[in-house]
């Protein structure tokens, strides 16, 4: 996982999901490995209240990688 690439970010077993039950693809705009720490990868989302919410940094053991031939209509953010 790099800087550009889509996530979705793990809710237990499953993506985060919207009101309509559509898994939520965040961003990643930044990547930095700690010592010691793992790699943390900064998320962004352009829906206001999901950003506000879970945008930010989390570890790679909460993120699902996205093949963007996994979203056909394009990243849904």
């Amino acid at each position: 996982m790099k800087a550009g690439g889509y996530v979705w970010l793990r809710s237990g077993d499953q993506p985060l999901s919207d009101t309509h039950g559509e898994a939520i693809a965040f961003r990643i705009s930044a990547a930095e490995t700690l010592a010691g720490h793992g790699t943390w990868y900064q998320l962004h989302s352009s829906h206001r209240a999901v950003q506000e919410i879970f945008g930010g940094w989390h570890t790679g053991l909460n993120l699902i990688p996205i093949h963007l031939l996994e979203l056909p209509e394009g990243p849904r953010q």
